[in-house]
Order: C-alpha cells, then structure tokens, then sequence
C-alpha cells in the first residue's frame, strides 16, 4: 500500500518543482491568467484556490501563509485587496482551465489557466512594418530610378527611353596563347629490368 503519494513529480526534484509553483502562482496572481502545459496546470489550480480561500480572511497569519508561496510583498497586497474580494460571495472554483491542444516543438498538451471572471482584451495591433521597398523610397526623397523599356507613341513614332545605358567598353583583344616546346624524347639505353649479361 502507497501513502503519500499524491501529486505529480513532473521530472523535477522536490525543491526545483516548489520553486516552480511558486514562480506560477506569482505570475497568475499579477496577470490573472497564464499559459503552461495541462499537467502543470491541474497541479496549480488547487494551491491557487487553497490561497485564495486564505487571503478571503485578512489577517497577520492568513498574509504570512500567502507569503510562503508567493516571497513579493507587492503581489501578496493584490491578492488580499484586488483578487480575494472578488470571490467572497464564491463558495469555491475560481479559476478554470482551457485546452489549447499540443504545442509546436515537443507536442505537449498545452493549457490557459485562468480566474473564472477574468475578461480577455485583445491587445491592439501596431503599425504594420515598413517593406524594404518602402524604405528604400523614403530613403531616396520618394523617387526611385528604374530602367523601363520605351513605348511607342499613339501616332507611331517610339518615345524616347526613360534612362539610356552608356555604351559598352569594347574588350582588349585577348594575347594568343605560346605553346610550350615540345620535349626531347628519352635516350634508349640498357634496360635495368631485363636479364644481365654476366650471370649468362
């Protein structure tokens, strides 16, 4: 028989994973909404609203247990002025989780996790980006020179060109190549290989 057992290890040791949560529970006390993988998500929603039911009674003990998981004395005053009167008349269930499918990389089950009477503002978009081509005519004073081919006039004549090349540079005439002298022929002398006269 297993005793406690409870909870997911997540990979992690014991300190690594505590430090976690606790880096979580801040960002979702002071965003009031963040985005992690489903596994963590389920291990952090109920610390999440075990400290929320805690900061419903203000108090010097109720701050100091807040304090242990959430170590910002900024983010602890929130919870206890901000986020915790919004939830007195709530029994419980506070936040909610949101599926969002698997992410791209590792392909794990990403989640929202999220206080229930939190209202998402789409944030406004900006300028869009200036082209390359954009900046280059702003660069140039809004004139950009380019080479465009002539077209014939309604009457029949050719218009003049926008822009004439200037005439090619007629090449050097190329040097004729020497050939190289061809080599004398090897003197034929005895063979070195072949059977020697003594030994016959």
């Amino acid at each position: 028989m297993q005793h406690n057992r409870a909870g997911r290890k997540l990979r992690r040791s014991t300190p690594h994973r505590l430090a976690m949560f606790s880096n979580q529970l801040a960002s979702l006390m002071t965003y009031e909404r963040i985005q992690t993988t489903l596994t963590k998500a389920k291990e952090l929603r109920p610390l999440a609203e075990k400290l929320i039911t805690t900061a419903k009674t203000d108090g010097v003990e109720a701050r100091r247990r807040v304090f242990r998981w959430i170590p910002d004395r900024t983010t602890v005053k929130r919870v206890f002025e901000t986020i915790a009167p919004r939830f007195v008349d709530r029994p419980g269930g506070y936040t909610r989780i949101l599926r969002l499918g698997a992410r791209k990389g590792d392909a794990a089950e990403a989640a929202i996790l999220e206080f229930v009477d939190f209202k998402f503002e789409p944030k406004e978009k900006g300028p869009k980006k200036e082209s390359l081509a954009d900046r280059a005519r702003r660069a140039s004073g809004g004139r950009v020179d380019t080479v465009r081919k002539a077209k014939p006039d309604a009457e029949g004549g050719e218009e003049a060109p926008a822009a004439q090349k200037p005439p090619r540079k007629a090449a050097a005439p190329k040097a004729e190549k020497v050939k190289p002298a061809a080599k004398p022929a090897p003197k034929k002398g005895p063979s070195r290989t072949g059977p020697s006269k003594r030994g016959a």
